[in-house]
């Protein structure tokens, strides 16, 4: 998984294990593994919860929700889909991969498939990622695969991953879902007799460059917060902090040079 923590990444716990200590950890992975990579403090975020809980942390310091769709953003106003208009000098747009409303962004979706199962409870006792998980999420080239498990508090597993290109069609592929779970069941062979209970269909919000966007736009009212492929809401407290930093003239911990919007005109020419 990924580890996101204040820490410097010197300082976060972890431990190298051989294929024995493996096998102990994982009864269920497949014999003859080279070993693997603990990480003890890793864990999975619920976006859903997450999201609540951010959104309810706003507003218990003052902001305030308003319901509706944004049909126009920008020059200081915001205008909604029931012809309701917003003002204000500070306008972050911080969507998905839809991004219609800031047209000069070339957002591209990545087409992902997750399969959760029945309940199995203690099936699956960690979060297990591949090695060459990072080397697929990263590829611009071609459809991918790779394994990941999760097991959730009620038993159940999330079963991904996989990553499609030029694929905005809604409905389930049934191909990518079977090389998917062959990939699984190379790694895990018992995930074969589990049942599956849902396969769906998502789309992440991906730059060129694999980087977010985080900062002003050409626009002086406009800021955008958003590309963060599958990790928006694990990263978004540190997003949210380095924009903040920037709008209130403040020295960022690191770096925003990389994750500024302006850089998108330099690298449009991948999206041609």
């Amino acid at each position: 998984g990924v580890q996101t923590c204040a820490l410097p990444i010197s300082q976060i716990r972890s431990e190298i294990l051989d294929p024995a200590a493996l096998a102990d950890a994982e009864p269920r992975l497949r014999s003859g593994l080279a070993g693997g990579l603990l990480v003890p403090d890793d864990a999975v975020l619920y976006a859903p919860a997450a999201a609540l809980y951010l959104l309810q942390a706003a507003q218990r310091a003052g902001a305030r929700l308003i319901r509706g769709t944004v049909t126009n953003a920008g020059t200081g106003a915001v205008t909604l889909s029931d012809g309701t208009t917003l003002a204000s000098d500070h306008i972050v747009i911080a969507t998905g991969a839809d991004m219609e409303i800031v047209p000069w962004v070339r957002m591209k979706k990545r087409k992902g498939h997750l399969v959760i199962t029945d309940r199995y409870p203690g099936f699956v006792r960690h979060q297990l990622v591949e090695l060459g998980y990072l080397k697929s999420a990263h590829s611009n080239l071609s459809d991918s695969v790779a394994f990941n498990i999760q097991p959730r508090m009620t038993g159940q597993l999330l079963i991904g991953s996989s990553r499609q290109y030029g694929q905005e069609d809604t409905a389930v592929d049934a191909g990518i879902v079977a090389k998917m779970l062959h990939r699984a069941y190379e790694y895990m062979p018992q995930l074969a007799s589990l049942s599956g209970t849902r396969v769906w269909v998502g789309f992440r919000a991906a730059t060129s460059d694999q980087l977010p966007l985080i900062g002003p736009t050409p626009d002086p009212t406009l800021y955008l917060v958003a590309g963060f492929e599958g990790l928006g809401i694990t990263v978004a407290p540190a997003a949210a902090k380095l924009l903040a930093d920037h709008l209130l003239g403040r020295k960022t911990e690191i770096d925003p040079a990389p994750y500024l919007p302006g850089r998108m005109a330099r690298t449009e020419a991948i999206f041609a």
